[in-house]
């Protein structure tokens, strides 16, 4: 069992003469500030030394009192350079003990203290020397890389040990340079950036340590603050309307350090990571920095420039990146490195992506996005690449955010005639690419990459009918309300439809999503139809158009005709068959309601634009009865008592009415043909139930539900 006597003892030691120097110095001010403070930072020196001999317990107490000092001691006269110089001093101490004692938590703890220093400095506002917390960040990053053990690398403790460190100070230097954006604040993220990349080229345990250098990099990028600036180029202008730009200046001034210093960065971190791929054990670790890098950086630095604006000059940038990745994949290619070439031809083909978007606009840049999805496919099957497919489904959620919640898809297409609009070259090319690239993406696996692809090649279909009905409906009827009924009716129409062949297609091709999707699609046009049921042109006096194609069709016939069809499943889930087949009669119904109405009065629909005439109250009990004729006549076929017992609650319907409405509401003639109509139907409905209903062949059995 260890002894933790000797150990206690020497930290309790430590401890006493911490507290008799603090007592000295900044509790009762009996010796100058200043030697104060070097009898407290000798009282840590002291603990730190006594570790090595001691154990831990005396090295957590020295380190402790060494970064309490600072916050104890006040002067009058603060240093920055002072403050670092013994913060640095201190750490380096700290991190020898630690090289030598292998103790990863004094690694830990000293270089989250240092960087807590750097955070308290950027909170405190203080703008003077600012340079010597800039550059404490990368020296004391580099320190704790240098001095790491190597036989620490060999456990996954170690290995941490390395990357949480650069990370902590990373981000501390990551704030000062945003709250002072001074080029000292600014190399000190770079140094520290350039410590990464070398650690990871001089010990191959650690090549994922330049990421870290290549992400500060890139948060730097952008963060970084950028003064006012305007355009060098010269407007012309003639009657207040912009004639030409004349070209000024590349770049203005107050945007080259940051592009100066982007270029550089970027190039060291891209001869990096190809020297890398040649001489290092993994090399496609380093193919990917030189992939990656130049192109996030080239994106940040557009977005921040030009807020995504169309712009030759960056569609060009991207091109030459763009170029040099071809170049990098043919030269990997050569070597027999099939991993490297396609990680440097997917980022061509990601530079080639953004820079058409920043040469085209509209549907023609989704277009370019989603044809390069499939070309991710091909090139993560080739160089057997599956980090790709994180890349290929950040492409495609890019495209579509553009095609599904982009409000500004109709205003592009606004004005332009149905089919001619654009909207089917950039949703149909998009659900093409998509399927395609699902499609090839399969024959590896069958993963959450190709489940995201075939939905949203589902969507892009159903986008585009909907969208194609919008256009239709506002250029052939500008008149009518933005959401009118004969719209609303297409819509309907169209999603039922769409729905059952997602479902056909998902069961044939054994695709479970676009199952889902039909099924979840034909929800919503069940839904959307129980509300063409409730607020139908009867009740909101919508028009349904003129002649015997009109909206009333797509609105009621379709949808439940669709519903009627789903009916015929056998593997259709319980709890759905009641609903469907409740839509199916209650839209069959209010359609033959509302073609009687439409043919007296196709121009005023609703009840209270036109009084109900003799003529057609007769002619809403004879459709009622024939509608309740038909459909006993199709339950007696099929065996289903539910249809039956809704044919005799609609003939009851029509049987209640004609002796409550029409014999009040009609005379003469008209009210001896309904009260005739209604006595021969029953009569004949009578003899047609006993006849194929009940009689005793019609047994239990072959009953259907």
């Amino acid at each position: 069992m260890p002894d933790y006597a000797p150990g206690a003892l020497g930290a309790g030691g430590v401890a006493v003469l911490f507290a008799a120097a603090y007592m000295a110095g900044p509790m009762y001010g009996l010796v100058p500030a200043l030697l104060g403070f070097v009898l407290l930072a000798g009282a840590s020196m002291a603990g730190l030394a006594l570790a090595l001999r001691m154990g831990p317990l005396v090295a957590a107490v020295g380190i402790v009192g060494a970064f309490a000092t600072p916050l104890l001691v006040q002067t009058d006269a603060p240093s920055l350079p002072g403050l670092f110089a013994y913060l640095l001093f201190v750490a380096a101490a700290a991190l020898a003990v630690m090289r030598y004692t292998a103790w990863v938590w004094l690694g830990w703890a000293t270089t989250i203290a240092c960087a807590g220093f750097v955070i308290l400095v950027t909170i405190g506002g203080i703008d003077a020397d600012t340079w010597a917390p800039a550059l404490f960040v990368p020296v004391v990053g580099s320190l704790a890389l240098m001095l790491l053990p190597g036989q620490a690398l060999e456990h996954a403790v170690g290995r941490r040990l390395a990357y949480v460190p650069v990370a902590v100070l990373g981000v501390a230097g990551l704030l000062l340079a945003v709250t002072f954006p001074h080029a000292a604040t600014h190399a000190g993220v770079l140094l520290l950036m350039a410590a990464t990349v070398a650690k990871g080229w001089a010990e191959p345990r650690l090549d994922r340590l330049p990421w870290l250098g290549g992400l500060l990099f890139l948060l730097l990028v952008a963060s970084w603050g950028l003064p006012p600036w305007r355009p060098t180029g010269e407007a012309i202008t003639a009657g207040g309307s912009l004639i030409a730009t004349l070209p000024g200046n590349w770049a203005p001034d107050a945007l080259l350090p940051l592009l100066q210093t982007a270029g550089v960065s970027a190039a060291l971190l891209f001869a990096a990571g190809l020297l890398g791929e040649r001489r290092r054990p993994r090399p496609l670790r380093w193919s990917a920095l030189a992939a990656t890098v130049p192109v996030v950086g080239l994106a940040i630095l557009y977005a921040r420039v030009t807020a995504f604006q169309p712009d030759d000059l960056w569609a060009a940038s991207f091109l030459g990146v763009a170029i040099l990745a071809t170049l990098a994949a043919s030269a990997a290619a050569r070597r027999g490195d099939t991993a490297g070439a396609g990680a440097h031809a997917a980022g061509a083909t990601a530079a080639l992506a953004l820079g058409c978007g920043a040469v085209l606009s509209a549907q023609w840049l989704t277009i370019a996005l989603a044809l390069f999805v499939p070309a991710l496919a091909a090139i993560e099957h080739k160089a057997d690449l599956p980090p790709l497919r994180r890349v290929a489904l950040a492409m495609a959620a890019l495209a579509a955010i553009r095609l599904l919640l982009n409000p500004a898809v109709l205003d592009e297409a606004a004005g332009q005639p149905p089919i001619l609009d654009g909207l089917i070259p950039a949703y149909g090319a998009a659900a093409v690419a998509f399927g395609v690239a699902a499609r090839m993406f399969r024959r590896r696996a069958d993963d959450l990459v190709v489940g995201c692809l075939e939905l949203c090649s589902a969507l892009f279909v159903a986008a585009l009918v909907l969208l194609e009905i919008r256009q239709w409906a506002t250029a052939r009827h500008p008149a009518l309300p933005e959401t009118s009924f004969i719209e609303l009716s297409m819509d309907v129409a169209a999603l039922a439809v769409l729905s059952l062949f997602a479902v056909y297609l998902g069961r044939r091709a054994h695709r479970p999503v676009l199952n889902q999707a039909g099924v979840y699609g034909g929800g919503l046009a069940v839904l959307g139809g129980y509300a063409l049921v409730v607020a139908n042109p009867f009740f909101t006096g919508a028009s349904a158009g003129a002649g015997p194609f009109n909206a009333l069709l797509p609105g009621y016939v379709i949808p439940a005709g669709v519903a009627a069809w789903a009916l015929r499943e056998p593997d259709l889930p319980h709890h759905t068959r009641p609903v469907l087949l409740s839509y199916t009669v209650l839209a069959a119904f209010t359609y033959v309601s509302l073609a009687v109405r439409h043919a007296f009065h196709p121009d005023a629909m609703g009840v209270s634009d036109a009084p109900v005439t003799d003529a057609e109250l007769w002619a809403f009990s004879g459709a009622w009865l024939a509608f309740g004729l038909a459909l006993m006549a199709i339950g007696i076929i099929t065996a289903r008592k539910p249809l039956r017992l809704t044919a005799l609650a609609i003939v009851g319907l029509a049987a209640a009415k004609v002796f409550l409405v029409d014999m009040a509401g009609l005379v003469g003639l008209w009210r001896v043909l309904s009260f005739l109509g209604l006595g021969l139907t029953l009569i004949a409905l009578g003899a047609v139930y006993r006849a194929f209903v009940a009689t005793p062949a019609a047994t239990p059995a072959t009953e259907q539900p």
